[in-house]
């Protein structure tokens, strides 16, 4: 049998050769170069044009996953022991094909420097990346996705997924996905699947992707005659959140009331209870979802807290709150309280690397009495006082 393709090291022709070489079967890659491509002899075995394809005895086939489900056929587990897991390896089959994986290659393409992509596109491929593993990590209830054996679903995405956990899904990515981690490991570790991709290493910090300006439409020029008075300077909103209706509360005023009130856990938080607007802010606690040894040394811990706020430094505007390291050696913790413009999470926040390890929450003052005391308590954080029963020894404004 022939897999033919224009490009040997495509991941869907790596794949069914994983697969082929599960089931104990030999394949032959032929790369078919453009000009034999537009033969008519070619043309006649391959009239759709397209890649991978397999030529067998009986005939040849199309789509990958279709290739890999010929190649498994006769094998005892590969396309699972009864009908049911048959169905199942079908059902992660369609998931697949049916682009939730495919949604997260601008990303990869970027951090290759194959296709160079806008930020907020490469955001949106990491974001869809990433739900993809988390909704494999929900469906784990094994080692593997189907049975108890390793099937074409786990080679199919596996190998789909080889590049993405090379490149983008580090370590700390493995505190929201643990388990979708540890499979793809028991994936790549199968003597059939290093063969073909090599010894896969899940990188421990993500790559930097080659970011492109964003493309500004050119505006149209109007004759003179007809152009009209701008109403302010002329210039639309900077931030969505700048478009929402108006609030009556003075948010900038407010926060250089509060970060330099004596007694912020008592009158400052009066002034909070007159002056906040719940129809045009909401508040946020989190608490950060520590992995592995987090927490245990206090310099390294410092310098995650740093970081994150560091990273969230051009977010302040529309956004104010205090996250505080507490606790002790070796079991430190990082939480806090943030007040954003908006009643949803912003998307500066869904867009922050780190943001997603902090297990925000939604908080509703004004009726919960707990929630109003965890905001004092947090806000009126300080070395050497106590914050939710533990000691204080790092308290960090976000302003």
């Amino acid at each position: 049998m022939k897999i033919h393709t224009q490009y040997p090291f495509n991941v869907l022709v790596m794949t069914d050769r994983v697969v082929a070489k599960a089931a104990g079967k030999t394949v032959e890659v032929v790369v078919v170069s453009e000009e034999t491509r537009a033969t008519k002899e070619y043309k006649a075995i391959n009239p759709t044009n397209k890649f991978p394809l397999l030529e067998t005895p009986e005939g040849n086939l199309q789509e990958s996953m279709t290739i890999a489900k010929y190649l498994a056929a006769g094998h005892p587990t590969l396309l699972g022991k009864n009908a049911v897991e048959r169905a199942q390896i079908d059902q992660w089959c369609t998931w697949l094909i049916a682009g939730n994986i495919q949604k997260s290659f601008p990303a990869i393409y970027a951090i290759l420097g194959h296709q160079p992509t806008e930020q907020a596109a490469f955001n949106d491929a990491v974001t869809a990346m990433k739900a993809s593993v988390r909704q494999i990590d929900g469906s784990l209830k094994g080692d593997w996705l189907v049975g108890s054996s390793v099937t074409v679903a786990d080679l199919a995405l596996g190998g789909i997924l080889s590049m993405a956990f090379q490149t983008v899904l580090d370590a700390g990515f493995k505190k929201a996905a643990p388990k979708a981690c540890a499979w793809f490991a028991r994936v790549a570790a199968l003597p059939e699947f290093v063969s073909v991709f090599g010894k896969v290493k899940q990188c421990s910090k993500s790559l930097k992707p080659v970011i492109k300006a964003k493309e500004e439409p050119k505006k149209k020029q109007e004759p003179a005659a007809k152009k009209e008075k701008k109403a302010d300077d002329g210039f639309p909103p900077k931030n969505p959140l700048d478009a929402l209706p108006p609030s009556p509360w003075n948010f900038f005023d407010f926060k250089t009331l509060y970060v330099n009130h004596e007694d912020k856990r008592g009158a400052a938080m009066e002034e909070l209870r007159k002056q906040f607007d719940p129809q045009g802010y909401s508040f946020w606690y989190v608490h950060y979802d520590k992995f592995g040894t987090e927490g245990q040394v206090f310099y390294k811990f410092q310098n995650l807290l740093q970081g994150f706020l560091q990273r969230f430094d051009h977010f302040r505007k529309h956004a104010f709150g205090k996250v505080n390291m507490i606790g002790a050696e070796p079991n430190l913790e990082i939480k806090g309280v943030f007040c954003f413009r908006g009643l949803e999470l912003p998307q500066e926040a869904k867009d922050h690397p780190q943001f997603e390890y902090m297990q925000p929450r939604k908080m509703d003052p004004l009726n919960n009495t707990d929630d109003w005391n965890l905001i004092a308590q947090h806000w009126g954080a300080a070395e050497g006082l106590e914050c939710e029963g533990l000691p204080v020894v790092v308290a960090s404004w976000h302003k």
